[in-house]
């Protein structure tokens, strides 16, 4: 049985208009592919036959907020977006080191996003999440 690997073995880096941000206390990340599942049955066909329409890809990052580096980020989208220049092209990489040293990295990209904020107690950590769908997936491995 091969070992788990662990978060420091992960990378996470977003990139706006080809430029890394310096968006860098990432405490989770998460993304999902999205998708749709259909089945067809057919007049005289012991069982239906499956098929799927995949529709990109949706995720969140959470962070702790160290900085005023994600309200700048989102600050920067929107105002773009409303200053009619469009929204800046935005990618994620990640990057996942295995046990056995093989390396796979990805970029999602054709990404609109939007921020959470999370105020807690006088113990709690402030935190911001970023929402995210990517219109698609490359291999840079």
């Amino acid at each position: 049985m091969s070992a788990s690997i662990r978060g420091h073995l992960a990378q996470v880096k977003f990139f706006k208009n080809g430029q890394p941000m310096q968006i860098v206390n990432c405490t989770s990340f998460e993304v999902s592919q999205d998708s749709s599942f259909s089945r067809s049955f057919y007049v005289g066909a012991a069982a239906p036959e499956g098929d799927q329409t995949v529709e990109g890809w949706s995720g969140s990052a959470e962070f702790e907020v160290k900085d005023s580096a994600i309200d700048d980020f989102m600050d920067g989208l929107i105002t773009g977006n409303l200053n009619g220049v469009g929204v800046d092209e935005v990618t994620i990489t990640v990057q996942e080191q295995y046990a056995d040293g093989q390396v796979r990295a990805y970029v999602y990209y054709d990404i609109q996003a939007k921020m959470n904020h999370k105020v807690g107690g006088l113990q709690e950590k402030l935190t911001k999440r970023i929402e995210f769908q990517a219109s698609g997936r490359l291999s840079l491995s």
